[in-house]
């Protein structure tokens, strides 16, 4: 941003950020209360915390500490005002309103020049028009969902200024408890919207909407907060994405409902358009067309003269005036390089800027240097410009495309590209012949920054997963219902809605007993808010297809009564209705495909009470034979190669950290709503169907209930839901359950680090295990920062589903987003790599060893376009960046890489394998914010098992002083290798939080070499180690006496326990407050 595979462990790496871990501003929510008469549909009430929880959260205790640890530290460095700057800023930075498109990081940010007339009426339109002829806007996003939250198609409308939005109207503000009326004002200069103009809390920025939501799209959110139908064409939800997150969360929501029509289309148009308008004028200006920059004019233009009347000749803008301009453009040159490019335009040595003169001065700032010497290369003899041989060449020589492949589809861009900066022609008069199309610099430069141009290799036009289920790697969510902190955040249907729109396949839901008989999402026994479980299913079958057409698997940890399971199922079967698997889809003995489960819905859920009995009784019969017709009518038996291993159970769970002991009641304490009727029947505290619940104490207390009783307190019209994904607490992949072709064996991180430790005779088993049948792999408990481990560790293994914490946009939740970003891996399946599948030629399992391959490549990181500036500095430091380039691998191994080329940045012990990348870095280029070029190649080889499984990440730093590194994190791009095309390709840059930035980019080119088999036949293969020790090394008199103590100890004392548990227990997952080399750094 390892022990036991924490990404936090490793001190290098970009910012591993935690929801906990960044400033807070104050809430949106009101303080003040008023009540509206009751209404028909009052809100879920989420249950009453206990007296120790309430104790908890009015102190400042050590959990709530320990979730705010880090939060602290960087409100010391913000300056005050540090609003000021956004009140003149001309547009965002961050694209934020891309609910229609999943991170476009596909995207061409930086369309043209503004030579490249693309908006006039004689240019071509065809150049908005993406392969599936859908419009797209400048930053080629397409938008085919006609609502009020898309991003804006072509050319946005103006916005007119309304006095009576800046006068304020009155609007009701609502929440789940609190409702009052109160004037809103809209700032039209600043684009925010406010409500105590005293009170800088009160208010949010236009740049900061990423959803204005109406009608059926808000529906969800009306109801939860009690609003009868009726209101629905009042009500309008306003969705900020707060880079500062407050309360450990990014996504914050407003609740509106207007008091008539006319007010409810006025402020929903108004905003919408507003925003749609400042987005466009900065795409526009990264390098769309001169009618942005004249735009732009006569904005300042207005804002000098202030309506008055004046004459052209007199709209002049001073050297002051054009850093001004600058500044809230985002331009972040230093100002000497901005004094001598306004030297070259002020020809007539007037010290001020006309129209003409000001639009030259933006030439000569858009200006790509770099992109003018490729174009050169190509076009040496063939004049100005380039011919469609010399394009083709560059294709296939630069780009590595075989042009041949789809001759008319690269013609058909070609010529949309070279026809885009000249008029329209006319038809050829007298037998005139006319002239072949040419591409000039300006058109090959937006072809290059184009969506054409993607970085990704492109998705298949029918895309066909026909392999089973469990031979894809699934994108998972872990408590997909929190959008902050694991203690204290807040459960949101919101949380899934993001999950689902950036194309997330396994969802999870932890199910609890509401006060009102209703069951609520939230996690058990924390200061989490609930959310009530039929609006997230209502939630999730609105959105479950948005992205991606595939299965969507939702994992339920059931802590329910009977009574309301069965609540909790008739929800399902209601809501979801045919998409539900509620039956095998044939007789088949495998897992259907993802193809074959097209729109299709299956529950993860564990197998009922009275299956439970039914293997309890199997358990006594001679041989462990099993009927045919014992245990779930959707079991079917599959056969295990059960030669390799004796039948092993389990190893021993190794202690692990627990939270200190006066907070333990916490912890174990039973939800005070909880209630049950029924007679005879457990209590609600400690029925549960997951192994997986991730509350440590909560775990234990379970885990000891269970070795008791062996009983599952699932009902069996919930259990019969897990058709295809049937939960199984494991035992042993030699049980009866690990022989049923339709379970899932879920894990903690850190069990799963026993069972596959290198001596632990379990691992073949489980990599044999995987390849036939599915399994879910969870963060540990003790993660209350809701940090994430790194997901290579266990999709080496073949593991399926490694769920990861979604709201924390660290190294782990990177390389899962890079895992599924490109062509058909949008769809949230990855096919597995031969190896870890059953399929020809016969897969690799016992003792044998994967086939080990040399990767090679390289990255040349030309330049950088329009880097964003730090939070907190001041407008007159410079920006000093330089580019880090990482390589992550799944090898587990020492150094298993190598490099050459740029500077060194990696760990000093040298090692290269999982949680310890190969780093080079750039030289720091002084004062150049707005284009920096370093143009320096970098070459890595790396030997390896698992080529599918090798990420790379640009990260671009800023040095403060301009001679010291690792300083500020600005930026990052994390990419699947395999996934990257040759060539000169333009990078989406994204922030620590995950946005994508808006005119950001990094301008590099990309080689890589076919992968080459290694023949180790002559070599030994050094003993590989599953889980590293980050650790300080211990001394050789140490390691010595460690030895001697391990040989001849005779017992192991518990002094020796402890510290072999070290090695599964990483600090930096108990203490939020440790502070890693990218925690400092985001000061």
């Amino acid at each position: 941003m390892g022990t036991n595979g924490s990404l936090q462990s490793t001190p290098e790496g970009l910012v591993p950020v935690s929801h906990s871990s960044l400033p807070t501003p104050a809430p949106l929510t009101l303080s003040e209360s008023f009540l509206l008469p009751s209404m028909s549909t009052p809100p879920t009430s989420s249950p009453s915390t206990n007296a120790m929880a309430a104790a908890v959260s009015r102190g400042t205790g050590l959990i709530r500490r320990a979730s705010r640890g880090a939060q602290q530290i960087p409100g010391r460095f913000r300056r005050k005002g540090s609003n000021a700057h956004r009140d003149s800023s001309s547009g965002p930075v961050i694209m934020r309103r891309r609910s229609d498109s999943r991170g476009v990081a596909d995207a061409g940010n930086d369309v043209s020049d503004f030579d490249l007339n693309v908006d006039d009426d004689d240019a071509d339109d065809d150049l908005f028009l993406d392969l599936n002829g859908e419009p797209i806007n400048a930053l080629g996003i397409s938008s085919t969902r006609p609502s009020v939250h898309s991003l804006p198609e072509g050319v946005a409308e103006a916005p007119v200024r309304d006095t009576r939005l800046e006068q304020g109207t009155s609007l009701m503000k609502v929440t789940k408890k609190k409702r009052k009326d109160i004037k809103f004002r809209l700032d039209f200069d600043s684009a925010k919207v406010y409500w105590d103009s005293s009170r800088p809390s009160k208010q949010f920025y236009i740049d900061d909407v990423s959803d204005l939501r109406i009608g059926a799209d808000a529906r969800h959110y009306r109801e939860e907060c009690g609003f009868p139908e009726s209101f629905e064409p009042f009500w309008f939800t306003i969705v900020c994405s707060i880079s500062s997150r407050s309360k450990g969360r990014s996504t914050k929501t407003l609740h509106l409902v207007a008091p008539d029509k006319p007010t409810f289309e006025l402020w929903t148009r108004t905003l919408d358009c507003l925003s749609r308008h400042r987005i466009e004028m900065m795409a526009g200006l990264v390098g769309s067309a001169e009618k942005i920059a004249k735009t732009v004019w006569r904005r300042a233009m207005e804002k000098k003269f202030e309506g008055m009347n004046h004459r052209e000749d007199q709209e002049l803008l001073d050297f002051a005036g054009v850093i001004q301009l600058c500044r809230s453009l985002h331009i972040n040159y230093t100002e000497a390089t901005l004094r001598e490019h306004f030297a070259k335009a002020d020809c007539d040595r007037t010290r001020t800027l006309n129209q003409a003169q000001f639009l030259y001065f933006v030439r000569r700032l858009k200006e790509r240097k770099d992109v003018k010497q490729i174009f050169k290369r190509l076009a040496p003899t063939s004049g100005p410009e380039m011919g469609k041989e010399a394009f083709f060449f560059f294709l296939k020589a630069d780009q590595g495309i075989n042009v041949d492949d789809d001759i008319n589809h690269w013609t058909s861009v070609f010529e949309r590209y070279a026809r885009a900066s000249k008029p329209k022609a006319t038809p050829p008069s007298g037998g005139e012949i006319p002239l072949p199309l040419t591409m000039s610099l300006p058109a090959f430069q937006a072809f290059l920054s184009s969506p054409a141009n993607s970085v990704f290799a492109p998705a298949s036009a029918d895309p066909r997963l026909t392999r089973p289920l469990n031979e894809y790697f699934i994108s998972s969510s872990h408590n997909t219902y929190l959008l902050g902190r694991q203690v204290t955040g807040e459960s949101s249907t919101e949380a899934y809605i993001n999950a689902l729109q950036k194309g997330c396949r396994c969802i999870e839901i932890d199910c609890w007993d509401g006060s009102d008989g209703n069951p609520i999402v939230t996690h058990g026994r924390t200061l989490t808010k609930s959310i009530s479980f039929s609006d997230t299913i209502k939630v999730i079958n609105k959105y479950a297809f948005c992205e991606s057409v595939y299965p969507l698997i939702i994992s339920l940890e059931v802590h329910c009564s009977p009574e309301q399971q069965a609540v909790m199922t008739d929800i399902m079967v209601k809501v979801f209705g045919e998409k539900l698997i509620l039956k095998p889809m044939n007789d088949s003995m495998v897992l259907p495909s993802p193809e074959e489960l097209k729109h299709k819905i299956l529950i993860k859920v564990k197998a009922a009470a009275e299956d439970w009995e039914e293997k309890l009784a199997l358990a006594d019969l001679p041989n462990g034979r099993r009927p045919r017709a014992i245990s779930s009518p959707w079991s079917r038996p599959i056969h295990l190669n059960d030669s390799l291993v004796p039948n092993t159970p389990l190893l021993a769970s190794t202690p692990s950290m627990s939270p200190p002991e006066r907070m333990a009641t916490f912890w174990t304490s039973p939800p005070t709503s909880t209630t049950s009727t029924s007679t005879g029947l457990p209590t609600p505290a400690p029925l549960s169907s997951a192994e997986d619940s991730d509350s440590p104490h909560v775990a234990q207390a379970e885990d000891k209930k269970r070795k008791k009783s062996k009983t599952s307190n699932i009902v069996k019209v919930l259990g019969d839901l897990g058709v295809y994904t049937r939960g199984i607490k494991f035992s042993s992949f030699m049980s009866h359950d690990a022989n049923t072709y339709n379970h899932v064996f879920s894990f903690a991180e850190r069990t799963f680090d026993k069972v596959c430790k290198p001596e632990a005779a379990t691992k073949q088993l489980l990599e044999e295990h995987n390849m036939r049948c599915l399994m879910r792999v969870y963060p540990s408990g003790h993660r209350i920062n809701s940090s994430n481990f790194d997901p290579m560790k266990f999709w080496r293994r073949g593991v399926q589903m490694a769920a990861l914490n979604w709201q924390t946009y660290d190294l782990g939740q990177q390389i899962n987003e890079a895992m599924f970003a490109a062509g058909d891996d949008r769809t949230g399946y990855v096919l597995k790599p031969a190896e870890l599948r059953e399929e020809y030629p016969s897969p690799v399992i016992g003792h044998r060893k994967k086939p080990k391959k040399r990767v090679k490549f390289s990255v040349d990181i030309i330049s950088a376009q329009q880097l964003p500036r730090p939070r907190g500095l001041s407008l007159e430091a410079n920006i000093n960046p330089y580019v880090e380039f990482e390589m992550y691998s799944a090898e587990d191994k020492g150094r298993v890489a190598t490099g050459e080329g740029g500077q060194d940045a990696s760990a000093r012990n040298g090692v290269s394998g999982i949680g310890q990348p190969l780093r080079k870095r750039t030289r720091i280029v002084d004062g150049n914010g707005y284009d920096p070029n370093w143009s320096e190649t970098i070459n890595m080889t790396l030997d390896t098992r698992y080529p599918s499984l090798v990420f790379v990440r640009w990260t671009v730093w800023n040095s403060i002083d301009g001679r010291s590194v690792n300083n500020t994190p600005l930026a990052s791009f994390t990419a699947k290798l395999s996934s990257l095309q040759q060539g000169y390709r333009h990078l989406p840059l994204f922030d620590i939080n995950g946005e994508q930035y808006l005119f950001s980019t990094l301008f590099c080119r990309i080689k890589r070499e076919d992968f080459v088999e290694i023949d180790e036949s002559s070599a030994p293969i050094p003993c590989s180690v599953e889980s590293m020790n980050t650790w300080p090394e211990p001394s050789n008199g140490q390691s010595r006496r460690n030895v001697f103590r391990k040989v001849f100890g005779r017992t192991p004392s518990e002094r020796k326990k402890r510290k072999e548990d070290l090695q599964y227990f990483d600090p930096r997952e108990a203490d939020p407050g440790f502070i890693s080399r990218s925690h400092t750094l985001e000061r």
